[in-house]
């Protein structure tokens, strides 16, 4: 039955995702070209809304099956992502202020972390820190970066939602009852239309909401499995580390980071003559080195904080190789859009009366 479950989750995926799609030409819900972006045609947005039906309803689903794998306190937990569902929504349509989504943000996540019973620990394999105020203030911080940082991460075809898949699949990798495996047919039938060249977008919706759902998994691993959330932290290092590294170089260039920008590590790899697939399965072999890193670490635990370390040089390492192949200077000029942007503007609009 469960594998049944895949399987229709990843068929509804895909043909939700392609009535979005349909939905999002016909309301005008389209992604301009910006000098963020790395498309020259005006493309829908909304395909993360396929992803959180799906996924919401493999929880719904698992509770009545499998209630092992999404017990009450879990399957509470992730239901106020839903907030930052509409939220992106609405921020898709019109540009919300940005106190606004983080006033919201930050109501989701505290209402998640009470579900939750808040953060237990942070386990560092030699030392653990158990005191509620430091566990608690630096999971809700980390909490907040996670929806944000996945929502930056989000700018090439194919590489929120191919991060996505990996990281559930490296979640594997803990011996624990583990309901993400069931993210992955709810992304991947999106990921079809969304590969390169994209036929739609994710959008705000989906890109936060993916990053909600890993920190409430994180959380939930360390509270219920004694799972270090050093260790979640790690598998989710492809998608941290690049928009971690940017936003603080960005902050130390003075640089406004709430303005569009293609200094992201996988921006700047396009720009060196990079496909969007080769960046993104440049940046997934990066994911065989975490996810190796991260078995080790499970099953010797004292190396925990050792391995992350090291993973963290291996990304420092990555870091200088993308900086030779593409320099941060590059990436301030003003970015000028194709004249087949306004063409391809008429043929959305010949072919679907907008």
């Amino acid at each position: 039955m469960l594998l049944l479950l895949f399987f229709i989750a990843l068929i509804f995926s895909w043909i939700i995702t392609y009535q979005i799609r349909r939905w999002a030409i016909k309301k005008r819900l389209l992604d301009m070209p910006n000098q963020r972006s790395y498309h020259t045609k005006i493309t829908p947005l909304g395909g993360g809304l396929a992803i959180v039906a799906c996924w919401y309803a493999c929880i719904a689903a698992l509770r009545f099956m499998e209630p092992d794998l999404m017990p009450d306190n879990l399957a509470y937990a992730l239901l106020p992502g839903i907030l930052l569902v509409f939220l992106g929504i609405k921020d898709d349509a019109i540009q919300l202020s940005p106190w606004l989504r983080l006033l919201i943000q930050s109501m989701t996540v505290g209402i998640s972390m009470y579900l939750l019973g808040g953060l237990s620990k942070i386990d560092f394999g030699t030392f653990v820190i158990d005191n509620p105020v430091i566990t608690n203030g630096l999971a809700f911080i980390t909490f907040l970066w996670f929806i944000n940082l996945f929502n930056f991460y989000d700018g090439i075809d194919g590489n929120l939602g191919t991060e996505s898949i990996s990281i559930c699949l490296m979640s594997l990798i803990f011996v624990c009852p583990n309901a993400l495996i069931f993210l992955i047919p709810c992304v991947g039938g999106f990921l079809k239309l969304n590969w390169q060249k994209a036929k739609i977008f994710m959008g705000d919706a989906g890109s936060t909401f993916l990053g909600f759902n890993f920190a409430v998994f994180g959380i939930y691993l360390q509270n219920q499995c004694n799972i270090s959330i050093v260790l979640w932290v790690v598998i989710c290092m492809v998608a941290i580390f690049d928009t971690t590294y940017t936003v603080a170089r960005r902050i130390i260039y003075k640089e406004n980071i709430l303005t569009p920008h293609k200094n992201q590590m996988f921006h700047r790899l396009v720009s060196s003559g990079f496909s969007h697939q080769q960046v993104v399965l440049i940046q997934q072999s990066l994911n065989i080195i975490v996810a190796l890193g991260t078995w080790y670490a499970f099953n010797n635990q004292t190396m925990i904080l050792p391995v992350a370390l090291g993973i963290l040089a291996v990304f420092g390492i990555y870091a200088v190789w993308v900086e030779k192949r593409f320099s941060w200077k590059h990436n301030n000029q003003p970015v000028g859009f194709m004249s087949t942007d306004f063409e391809n503007k008429n043929e959305v609009e010949s072919q679907h009366g907008i």
